[in-house]
């Protein structure tokens, strides 16, 4: 990346955050009452809370995410690989990925608190079924569009199936997983949001809530700032981690490849 270009990344990304600074101030101006506190003091509240806890539930947030994250890309990447490239795997699990895959994953978070208790290892699994269909599915179509001339040709080269695994399923595999994540960390997100209203007293989703019943509006919209910046945090590693693993695609697509 040359100095011009991230000008212009930093120039439209400077753009960016104004117009979403000023729409925000502008519709606190517009609402009446103090539902919709003001940038200004938010933004002060913001680093007042950070030192008094606030970090604290954002670490929190991160790590039921971060466990998620883990657990689904080394069960979902397997068994997704092996459905696209195994017919019997495929005629097996196909219908189960078909009939679960829509099935909205917080519905079933009330199933998993019985079965496993309000505490962590509930928010972890309901966010991490989200993240382990999307990955799924991702993993199940890439290597489903690897030419099997590919892997003949390794393997006519005396390339074993672990090498064939290496060198030709993986990289393709990886691009769209990571552009599946960039979907997914959203929703994920989200999930976890709801989740963490329930038997806990840390994490971002009940700092919200619980804001929201003291009717501390300026510590709500901290915590939806800090929550949009855990999510901004994934985001751009996520991007990052594309455009530097896949750089025969010209860099990735996401926020900061644009322009």
């Amino acid at each position: 990346m040359n100095a011009s270009t991230a000008g212009r990344r930093a120039a439209a990304a400077a753009g960016g955050l104004a117009a979403l600074v000023a729409a925000w101030w502008v519709c606190s101006l517009l609402v009446t009452g103090d539902f919709v506190p003001g940038p200004r003091p938010v933004l002060v509240r913001f680093w007042q809370l950070l030192c008094d806890g606030l970090a604290a539930h954002a670490a929190a947030s991160l790590a039921r995410v971060g466990a998620a994250l883990a657990l689904s890309l080394v069960t979902a990447v397997p068994v997704g690989a092996a459905v696209g490239r195994s017919r019997t795997a495929d005629r097996a699990l196909a219908p189960v990925i078909y009939l679960l895959y829509p099935v909205p994953k917080i519905a079933l978070l009330p199933v998993l608190m019985l079965l496993f208790g309000l505490g962590d290892p509930a928010k972890v699994l309901v966010v991490y079924l989200v993240l382990f269909f999307q990955l799924l599915v991702a993993a199940r179509d890439a290597a489903r569009e690897v030419p099997q001339q590919f892997l003949l040709s390794l393997r006519s080269l005396g390339g074993t199936r672990r090498q064939a695994a290496r060198y030709v399923l993986v990289p393709a595999l990886v691009p769209a997983l990571l552009s599946s994540l960039r979907v997914g960390i959203g929703t994920a997100l989200a999930v976890l949001f709801f989740s963490e209203t329930f038997g806990t007293r840390v994490g971002l989703g009940w700092f919200v809530m619980e804001s929201w019943m003291r009717i501390s509006y300026v510590d709500m919209f901290a915590g939806i700032l800090c929550l949009g910046l855990v999510g901004l945090g994934l985001f751009l590693a996520v991007d990052a981690i594309y455009r530097r693993v896949c750089r025969w695609q010209g860099g990735g697509t996401g926020v900061t490849a644009a322009g």
